[in-house]
């Protein structure tokens, strides 16, 4: 019986560092694009800024 409580425990535990990272990698992946979009909207509005002639 333990070693079936110990299982069950251990399973629930990875599937927590699974979704732990999963998430991370969400967060990282949001962070990055956010920086882009950042970036991206400034060197549009440093374009918008300078006169063509």
């Amino acid at each position: 019986m333990p070693s079936v409580l110990c299982e069950i425990l251990r399973s629930g535990f990875m599937i927590n560092s699974s979704l732990i990272r999963r998430i991370h990698l969400v967060q990282s992946f949001s962070v990055v694009f956010l920086y882009w979009f950042y970036v991206f909207s400034e060197v549009n509005s440093d374009f918008r800024l300078d006169p063509v002639c």
